[in-house]
């Protein structure tokens, strides 16, 4: 779904300005939308990407050994390696649970011994609320250039063409050529 501007805009590059720009506000309006959408289908308490990223480490988090220092306090022992997880502070010594605010295969299987939510221990950038927050909004339309209501400091302006050589023959379409 992560697409690169460029690529989007390869199409609209040949368009004068402000249908381009009709274009880029069409392209991020239907985002929006399906973002906005899906967001809203969703019966998770965190974003799709997060729910599926914690269960990629479950898979990772069943292979662990543990046991309890205190009631929300672990010792992880994973392939030799100890780490101790405390949820109550939410910080595991891979300091992956801190970085990413989201659980490490340590805090999730910490989580699972306790039964509880994987997703009360992620960050609230990850919710489904954040996440539909996010695409609320709506992107504006350009209007007709008939309806602008242009100051008259700024249409008294003359603008000129800039001052460039252009060159004889068709023009290149493509960044690079191919090595084959």
């Amino acid at each position: 779904m992560v697409e690169s501007m460029n690529l989007v805009l390869l199409k609209a590059r040949e368009m004068t300005v402000l249908r381009m720009l009709d274009f880029i506000q069409e392209t991020l309006g239907e985002w929006f939308y399906e973002r906005r959408k899906k967001a809203h289908e969703t019966f998770h308490k965190v974003s799709i990407w997060a729910e599926e990223e914690m269960n990629k480490m479950m898979d990772l988090a069943c292979k662990i050994f543990m046991f309890n220092l205190d009631s929300m306090l672990f010792r992880i022992n994973n392939e030799g390696i100890k780490f101790i997880v405390d949820l109550k502070k939410g910080t595991c010594d891979c300091l992956e649970f801190q970085l990413d605010e989201l659980p490490c295969p340590h805090a999730i299987a910490a989580i699972n011994k306790r039964y509880l939510q994987k997703s009360d221990y992620s960050s609230k950038w990850y919710s489904r609320e954040t996440w539909f927050k996010t695409y609320e909004g709506h992107v504006n339309t350009v209007g007709d250039q008939n309806s602008w209501d242009i100051p008259q400091n700024v249409e008294s302006e003359v603008t000129k063409s800039p001052d460039i050589e252009i060159l004889q023959g068709r023009r290149q379409k493509k960044r690079y050529i191919p090595a084959t």
